[in-house]
């Protein structure tokens, strides 16, 4: 067992992002694995959903694929999934299968894999490597797809991308920022500006809203800074906010920045000026006190999401929080929560009034958020992945899919 988990290490070590999550998912199904071939597999429970064999040539919205690599990021654009691994691959999401398994269409080869979650805007798909480079692929491409340009974002794993119709946003030990169209060819490319952020940027995407780009730090001195969306070379913050313990990466709505921070969930008006305070703050575990005062885990994995006046966290202690996106006092309690275990969860993906919740153990969870009380609709499992979940699912229509560390890759219906 030691043995493998030092293979994974190694082998991904440049990314480190991917290893704790890797560490920490093996570390919490500890019993339940078991090492075949020199490989690590699950022990499969007896509720474990079997994928749907397709019947006839006719596509089809539940599938499985299975990559060479672990799924480091998943996306959807229109009719695509696009998958992070090593390389870049995109699946059409009704899939016809062949051999049990669904094909990718085309491939984009890079050299500074495992790949972050990619984000795809104005007909290209970016994603962030883990050896400091943005790399951009044309959104419609053939097998061995080169990229169209890749930009120097720094010296260590760069971030899931942001991006608007002028720019992308990335992180990696300094916030960088490429025009979409940085160049052709495979050429490289620097960035029109960056900025310094203060400590170690959290590892999520950076958030972009009412003008501002918004980063929070993962570092001991946390904190959340924004910066102007269009900046200059000596790119000063707008507002800088500070507090103790580090930050995840942050969600925008509302005229809200919404992160997590020793267990709590703050939200910074994006007016701010200077020095910003949070309108409000709100505990979500008892564990965010620490008796020793040194700073401790942020209590979240992933970002907050805001939805439809609500924002959505994953706890690291197995239970999704929901909070009113706006409260009238300086401290506020959240309005549902749902226990779905005790191992941790990652970001949750929003469709209508449905949340899909994946952990880091690799169980995918639908919730019902319109049921009233909220325990009057208990949480479906959708799937128990073979393998722990180094990225979120997500939602395509009427499917969620999500992906592994073992590079197994499940389509189902939620």
């Amino acid at each position: 067992m030691s043995g493998v988990f030092r293979r994974v290490r190694d082998s991904y070590r440049p990314h480190r992002y991917v290893v704790r999550r890797v560490g920490v998912a093996m570390l919490a199904v500890a019993l339940g694995l078991v090492v075949v071939g020199g490989a690590i597999r699950v022990v499969r429970s007896a509720t474990r959903r079997t994928p749907p064999a397709a019947t006839s040539a006719s596509p089809s919205d539940a599938w499985t694929a299975t990559l060479d690599a672990p799924v480091t990021g998943l996306a959807v654009d229109e009719n695509r999934l696009f998958v992070a691994s090593d390389h870049l691959l995109v699946f059409p999401l009704s899939c016809v299968v062949a051999d049990d398994e669904c094909q990718p269409r085309w491939q984009g080869v890079v050299a500074g894999g495992p790949l972050s979650v990619p984000v795809i805007s104005d007909e290209r798909a970016f994603a962030g490597s883990a050896e400091g480079q943005l790399y951009a692929f044309p959104s419609t491409c053939t097998d061995g797809c080169t990229p169209e340009w890749i930009g120097e974002a720094g010296t260590g794993p760069v971030s899931e991308p942001a991006a608007n119709f002028d720019f992308v946003y990335v992180t990696s030990d300094e916030l960088s920022v490429f025009p979409v169209g940085c160049a052709t060819d495979g050429v490289g490319c620097t960035p029109a500006w960056s900025a310094d952020v203060p400590g170690r940027p959290a590892g999520g995407a950076p958030a972009l809203g009412e003008g501002l780009v918004v980063v929070g730090s993962a570092s001991k001195r946390g904190g959340v800074t924004a910066y102007p969306a269009v900046c200059g070379a000596e790119c000063e913050p707008v507002w800088t906010a500070r507090f103790d313990g580090p930050a995840t990466s942050v969600a925008i709505g509302d005229g809200l920045a919404y992160t997590v921070a020793r267990g709590r969930l703050l939200a910074f008006p994006l007016s701010c000026a200077g020095r910003c305070e949070p309108e409000w703050r709100a505990l979500f575990t008892t564990e965010a006190a620490s008796p020793t005062g040194k700073a401790l885990t942020p209590g979240a994995e992933g970002a907050p999401v805001f939805a439809d006046g609500r924002v959505l966290v994953g706890g690291t202690d197995g239970t999704l929080w929901v909070f009113a996106s706006s409260c009238e006092s300086a401290r506020c309690e959240p309005i549902d929560s749902y226990d779905l275990g005790s191992t941790p969860l990652l970001t949750p993906a929003i469709g209508d009034d449905t949340a899909i919740v994946t952990s880091m153990t690799g169980d995918v969870t639908r919730i019902d958020l319109s049921c009233e009380p909220a325990d009057a609709c208990a949480p479906v499992t959708l799937l128990r992945l073979g393998s722990p979940a180094l990225t979120p699912a997500v939602i395509a229509s009427d499917t969620a899919i999500a992906g592994a560390a073992d590079g197994s890759l499940e389509a189902v219906a939620r």
